[in-house]
C-alpha cells in the first residue's frame, strides 16, 4: 500500500500534480511517455508532453506541459531541460481561461455527458475510470451549482480542452500507476485578485474552485493569482482528504512546478509517496487531528440540549457534549463542545450555528491519540454483547460492553443494566482481558 502527502501550500493545478507524480516516480520521462500512449488511446491526439527541470525559488521541480499542434498525429514526449516558464500573470499554470502555458484547443468546449463517455468508453483500468469520472463529476456538480443548471447540461469550456482533459485524466492514472491507495491533502491557498475566463472576469476564487473546497482547509495569505484551479480543487475533492501528513516511511518525494517563477515563495506541488508504518512503529502516533468547535450559550433552556447535540452529531462531529460554565456577569451557562475530523469542521459549525443560541464559535486543530480499537461478540445468559477493546503497542488496556446492547438485553430480561455488562466482562476469554 502506497499512501501520499500532498503539499499544495503554494498552489494547486492538474499539471501541477501530474509533474509531481511524474518527478516521484524515478522515471519521469518513461512514465510520461506511457501517459501519452494512453491519452493516444483516449481519443486525444495533435499534442506533445514536454517536461522540463526549472528552478522556483530555491526549489528544483518538473514542469509538466501539454503542447498542442493543429494537425498531425501527437508526436511522443519531449524532454527539454532548456524550456522555461511562460511567464503569464498569475500564480501557476492555469486550466481556467485566462493566460497560461498550454494554449487550449481551438474546439475547447465539451460538455460532461461527452466527457464521461470518452472516459467511460476507453481502454482505461476501472479504477482510472471511476477516479476520473469522479473528478470530472464534482467539477460538473459545482458548476451546475454555480450556474443553476441541470449537471447533466453543464459544459466545460477550458476544462474540456484536450490539455486539461490530459491534467485531469493523467492525474488519475498516475496516482493508480504508482499504486497511491490514500491522498491526503494540505491547507489550499485561495488566491486573490480576478482572472479572466470564458464567462467573463471572475473574482479568485473562482465560483468552481470555492464550491468544490467546501470543508477544506484554505487559507489567505496576501499572495495574488488563481492559486488553486477549478481542475486542481476538483482533483483534491474527488481523490483526496484533507489533513497533516500521515504517518508513514517516506519513499520517494516528487515537486510539481507551476509555470510562473514569482519572487518570495516556492511556485511548487510537493508530493511525499510512504509505506503506512507497522503496528509496532505506530503505538505512539497520534491517531490523527481532530477540530475542536465550541461556543458558550446562556440563554438556552435545557431540554433543547439533546436536540443540539444530535444535529452535531448527524453533522459528523464524533463526540458533542455540554458542560456548565460561569460566564462574565456571574450569568450561568453551557460550554457546547464538538469534536469532528477537519473536513467535517464546515458542517459541525454550520449545525452549531443552527440549532444553538450562539452567535459565533471558535475552532482549533488538536492532536487525537486513541487507542487501537476492535470488537468482539460474547455469549452471556441475557444473550449476546458486543465488546469494545482498547490496545496500545499491542497490550491490551481497555474492555468496555457496548451499552446499547446491555440496556436492550437488561430490558429484555428485567435486570440492572450493571448485571448483563459484569456478565459480557466474565464471558470474555482470558487472552482478550486487559
Amino acid at each position: 500500500m502506497t499512501l501520499a502527502w500532498l503539499d499544495a501550500r503554494a498552489g494547486l493545478a492538474g499539471d501541477m500534480l501530474c509533474a509531481a507524480l511524474l518527478d516521484a516516480s524515478g522515471d519521469a520521462e518513461a512514465l510520461a511517455a506511457e501517459l501519452h500512449g494512453v491519452m493516444v488511446n483516449l481519443g486525444l491526439s495533435g499534442f506533445t508532453l514536454r517536461l522540463s527541470r526549472v528552478r522556483r525559488g530555491v526549489i528544483s521541480g518538473l514542469h509538466f506541459d501539454v503542447v498542442l499542434h493543429n494537425d498531425g498525429p501527437a508526436p511522443m514526449p519531449e524532454a527539454d531541460p532548456r524550456h522555461h516558464d511562460h511567464g503569464h500573470d498569475h500564480g501557476h499554470d492555469h486550466d481556467h481561461g485566462h493566460d497560461h502555458g498550454h494554449g487550449h484547443d481551438h474546439d475547447s468546449s465539451r460538455d460532461w455527458a461527452q466527457i464521461r463517455g470518452m472516459i467511460l468508453s476507453s481502454a482505461l483500468p476501472q479504477a482510472v475510470k471511476d477516479s476520473a469520472v469522479s473528478a470530472f463529476g464534482a467539477l460538473a456538480e459545482a458548476e451546475a451549482r454555480v450556474h443553476g443548471v441541470p449537471v447533466e447540461r453543464v459544459s466545460f469550456h477550458e476544462v474540456g480542452a484536450v490539455d486539461s482533459i490530459i491534467d485531469m485524466v493523467g492525474a488519475c492514472y498516475l496516482l493508480w500507476r504508482l499504486g497511491v491507495e490514500a491522498l491526503t491533502v494540505s491547507p489550499l491557498p485561495l488566491g486573490g485578485g480576478t482572472v479572466q475566463t470564458a464567462h467573463g472576469v471572475l473574482t479568485v476564487p473562482v465560483p468552481a474552485t470555492i464550491e468544490l473546497l467546501r470543508g477544506f482547509p484554505v487559507f489567505q495569505d496576501g499572495r495574488r493569482g488563481e492559486l488553486v484551479t477549478p481542475t486542481g480543487a476538483a482533483l483534491a475533492r474527488a481523490l483526496g482528504k484533507p489533513g497533516p501528513m500521515p504517518s508513514m516511511r517516506p519513499t520517494a518525494t516528487g515537486y510539481g512546478a507551476g509555470t510562473r517563477n514569482p519572487e518570495g515563495w516556492n511556485n511548487v506541488t510537493r508530493l511525499i509517496l510512504g509505506e503506512p508504518l507497522g503496528a509496532d512503529e505506530a503505538a505512539d502516533v497520534p491517531a490523527d487531528e481532530v477540530e475542536v468547535i465550541s461556543a458558550q450559550v446562556d440563554d438556552m433552556p435545557g431540554e433543547a440540549l439533546p436536540a443540539l447535540i444530535n444535529a452535531l452529531l448527524a453533522a459528523g462531529a464524533a463526540d458533542a457534549f455540554a458542560a456548565p460554565v460561569v460566564m462574565k456577569k456571574g450569568r450561568l451557562g453551557q460550554l457546547i463542545t464538538a469534536i469532528c475530523a477537519p473536513e467535517r469542521a464546515g458542517a459541525v459549525g454550520d449545525a452549531l450555528l443552527r440549532h444553538s443560541t450562539s452567535f459565533g464559535l471558535r475552532r482549533h486543530r488538536a492532536q487525537r491519540e486513541v487507542l487501537d480499537r476492535r470488537h468482539v461478540s460474547v455469549s452471556t445468559p441475557f444473550g449476546a454483547v458486543r465488546v469494545k477493546l482498547g490496545a496500545r503497542g499491542g497490550e491490551l488496556l481497555q474492555a468496555k460492553p457496548e451499552h446499547e446492547d446491555c440496556a436492550r438485553l437488561a430490558l429484555a430480561a428485567g435486570v440492572p443494566l450493571a448485571r448483563v455488562a459484569e456478565a459480557a466482562l466474565r464471558a470474555l476469554p482470558a487472552e482478550e482481558r486487559p
